[in-house]
């Protein structure tokens, strides 16, 4: 069964949702300065998805032309006036096309530990994981846009 765009204004059921667990590689953290009364704090974080790991064979298949892409891409983390959602019920979203891809978590920074996530995951020997649900929106050849309705991100580390 080939991938398909959702095209119902309801979220989709949660248990139904394709999954994708990248693996974390690096983070940047920097401030984009545009302007007096503009500013975007940007945490990035550098993923990698290997695309036969995915249990979904529609997704699987859908995102097999994009693995040059998928080695390494940038997940950011943000605040939520800072990226339009794919849909009033999404929490992110994930753009493949043929250059390149990304993940904006529109709302990260504004949860009320988004910002003690992002100091636990810079603490000495931290492990990370990530579950995002993917719902796809565009499914073109050159391009698929996902709305990410649901994530887990999780850190552990050593104490002591």
């Amino acid at each position: 069964m080939a991938l398909a765009p959702y095209t119902k204004t309801e979220p989709p059921p949660a248990d139904k949702l394709p999954v994708i667990t990248p693996r974390a590689i690096s983070w940047t953290s920097r401030v984009w300065r545009h302007g007096p009364a503009g500013v975007v704090p940007l945490f990035k974080i550098d993923l990698a998805l290997d695309v036969a790991a995915i249990e979904d064979r529609a997704l699987q298949e859908a995102l097999r032309p994009f693995e040059p892409q998928l080695q390494r891409f940038a997940l950011y983390v943000l605040h939520p006036e800072e990226s339009k959602p794919l849909a009033p019920w999404a929490v992110g979203r994930f753009d493949v096309d043929e250059k390149s891809a990304f993940i904006f978590l529109h709302d990260f920074l504004a949860a009320p530990n988004g910002m003690l996530m992002l100091n636990l995951l810079q603490a000495q020997g931290a492990a990370t994981e990530f579950i995002l649900s993917l719902v796809p929106m565009t499914v073109e050849r050159k391009r698929i846009l996902f709305a990410v309705p649901d994530y887990d991100l999780g850190v552990r580390a050593p104490i002591g």
